[in-house]
């Protein structure tokens, strides 16, 4: 079984996330040199042996891999040669919207290029970030091997520093994609995984060059809403000698009105004027070789500006690190995040967002387009974002597993609320089982929060999707609950997406969860009518979990080919809608009910989208795949969501009239 490469090690008291040998890095972009990957590769695509990848990598693998695949690892450009450009998937796509218009390849490919590098700066650092690659990524740099990562939805890292040279560097890339359905131990595992199986180097691919010794992350978590952060700055020395610094900290306000806070990913381009604080942030660090150090300390936002919905203040942290010894020298190395100053609870049935009832207008939707799959774009996401909010939803689920870096970015500077899911879907006993030993999914889940540890939008983590063993689905979300509250708590809630019918209103594995999930297909996929059934399981669930809010985390029907189950879409929307509403914690009209208990709704989805089977396309959507194309049930869906969503004015947070919970 091939093993996990993320753990803890305590630092300063602190447990911080070490993979790959550095300390987890934020893969928020920065204003460092950049060596963009991006562009035309060579390829070749080879039959993979599938339980080899997932094997060890020791000698006897290396030795096995030389013997099998030595053409493809050391041969040049006659030997791999067909072009591909990074990022995208390795299946070939027609753009169109039918049965397998996306080809269908879960194998292996080779992926070659040449970086060539002026010179290597004896002062930086380089290090190779990945958004994403599916499923297996082993990666050589001039002949030798850095390292793997498994799994295609979370970002990873490598301190490529020792492996690079001045003027021409050979870069390949091997990846596996086992086929869904082959084995228990991936994630996902199903082969009728009801979304698509991307192979390839998917998500954007780079080195950043920064100092030697540089912040790696910083992790802010906003206390209360009276502005105390509590933040966690981790520093890295990769060099060879011990040094001393000066980190200091500055906060400021997010331009929202500057042309970059829609056009640039860079915290730094938004920053505004500085925020009053209680203290300045300065300290001195003593570093010895190849040390990492936290530091920790709790800082006050004088009269902050909170992050909500529809009005997104965001904030800016700036980090510096300067040489201890030379006052006047400028800083070597500067880190910016943004973030925003909000507190997420539940009081019995309500989500409070800043202390006040919130109610989650949802719209779900799949990362993925007709003419480059998974692979994703800012100016993409943008568009997908802003048709969302024109149909008044205020919160977003994303798919089934953690979406682009930018995804979560946009959405905080959007004012938009959002839950993030590990692609866990419809799980069964033996892929429990596997997890229990492997422990790939806790790796996921720490992966994918501290890829988004700064975003306000971002208000629920959710452990699955439907999975079936209800056992060991408890135990998993005790293990996941406990290990984010003990090791890395940011404040959030915890949530999952259950099937209403597996095992039912009484499922034991909601125990542990803050917020009690589930999807609801009554009349569709398990028994009673779209408004009766959905009724009387709402009350069966609040019955037996009388303090939790409840979240409906899918709802809605397929068109099917050329709309002709388009009324079918619309029926059971109003149906379910309408039970939904009648438990809800606001009426149609936005007005708050202290007698409610359906803290939030999810219509299942955005956009039509590819599934792996690749029979047909699902058409769910709301759209087409297009984008371009709204079917009836948008305009339904613009009228309610904006009736909940409309009554801004006196509400503390939009969409409620009503005020702060005490």
């Amino acid at each position: 079984m091939l093993h996990t490469t993320l753990s803890f090690r305590t630092v300063d008291g602190i447990d911080i996330p070490f993979q790959n040998g550095i300390p987890v890095p934020s893969f928020e972009p920065q204003e460092r040199t950049i060596v963009s990957l991006h562009g035309d590769w060579q390829k070749q695509r080879f039959q993979a042996d599938h339980e080899a990848s997932m094997m060890p990598r020791d000698a006897a693998w290396h030795k096995e891999l030389e013997r099998r695949e030595g053409l493809y690892l050391h041969g040049g450009e006659s030997d791999v040669r067909k072009a591909h450009r990074i990022p995208s998937p390795e299946n070939e796509l027609s753009g169109e919207e039918r049965a397998n218009a996306a080809e269908t390849y879960e194998d292996g490919v080779w992926y070659r290029r040449t970086i060539t590098l002026e010179a290597i700066h004896a002062d930086s650092s380089y290090t190779l970030k990945s958004l994403g690659m599916s499923y297996i990524a082993d990666i050589w740099l001039n002949g030798r091997w850095i390292g793997y990562h498994e799994g295609g939805f979370t970002p990873f890292a490598f301190d490529v520093t020792p492996f690079l040279r001045a003027g021409e560097n050979d870069l390949r890339v091997r990846i596996d994609n086992p086929p869904w359905g082959s084995r228990n131990d991936t994630i996902p595992a199903l082969a009728e995984t009801d979304f698509f199986n991307y192979t390839g180097i998917i998500q954007d691919l780079y080195i950043e060059v920064a100092s030697k010794v540089q912040v790696v992350r910083a992790d802010i978590v906003p206390l209360d809403t009276d502005g105390r952060l509590r933040c966690t700055v981790v520093i890295d020395n990769r060099g060879s000698k011990p040094c001393q610094v000066w980190l200091e900290g500055t906060i400021y306000e997010a331009d929202a009105v500057s042309p970059n806070f829609l056009d640039s990913p860079l915290a730094s381009s938004i920053k505004g004027p500085k925020a009053a604080t209680d203290r300045q942030v300065r300290t001195e660090i003593t570093l010895e070789a190849e040390e990492t150090k936290a530091v920790r300390f709790e800082i006050v936002v004088e009269q902050p500006k909170l992050w909500s919905v529809g009005d997104p203040n965001l904030y800016v942290a700036e980090f510096r690190l300067q040489d201890a010894f030379d006052a006047s020298a400028e800083a070597f190395d500067r880190f910016h995040t943004q973030f925003g100053i909000r507190t997420i609870t539940t009081k019995e049935t309500m989500i409070l967002l800043n202390g006040s009832p919130v109610f989650l207008a949802g719209m779900a939707r799949h990362e993925e387009w007709p003419d480059t799959g998974r692979t994703a774009s800012w100016e993409r996401i943008l568009d997908d974002l802003r048709e969302i909010k024109g149909i008044h939803a205020n919160f977003v689920r994303t798919g089934h597993y953690p979406n682009h870096i930018y995804t979560y970015l946009l959405l905080d500077r959007m004012g938009l609320l959002a839950a993030s899911e590990i692609p866990l879907w419809q799980f069964e006993t033996g892929h429990y089982e596997a997890q229990e030993t492997k422990r790939l999914a806790d790796q996921m889940w720490r992966e994918m929060i501290f890829s988004q540890y700064n975003r306000p939008s971002v208000i629920l983590w959710s452990t699955q999707n439907e999975s079936k063993d209800v056992e060991l689905r408890l135990a998993y979300n005790r293990r996941m609950v406990r290990d984010l509250r003990e090791r890395y708590d940011d404040g959030r809630l915890v949530t999952q997406s259950a099937a209403a019918d597996q095992p039912g209103a009484h499922d034991p594995s909601m125990e542990p969860l803050d917020v009690a999930g589930w999807t609801t297909y009554f009349g569709i996929f398990h028994g009673g009518t779209y408004y009766e059934g959905t009724r009387s399981f709402l009350e069966a669930a609040h019955a037996a979990y009388p303090d939790k809010p409840i979240l409906n985390t899918e709802f809605g029907h397929w068109t099917g080919e050329e709309e002709a189950e388009e009324n079918k879409q619309l029926a059971t929307y109003e149906d379910t809608l309408r039970a939904l509403m009648e438990k809800a914690t606001v009426s149609m009209d936005g007005g708050l009910r202290s007698d409610g208990f359906v803290a939030g709704i999810d219509f299942w989805i955005m956009y039509d989208w590819y599934v792996n089977h690749n029979q047909w396309i699902d058409t769910f959507g709301v759209y087409r795949m297009n984008r371009k194309t709204p079917k009836r049930i948008a305009e339904f869906i613009r009228r309610d969501y904006g009736a909940i969503m409309g009554q801004l004015q006196g509400s503390a947070v939009p969409g409620l009239k009503g005020g702060p919970i005490s």
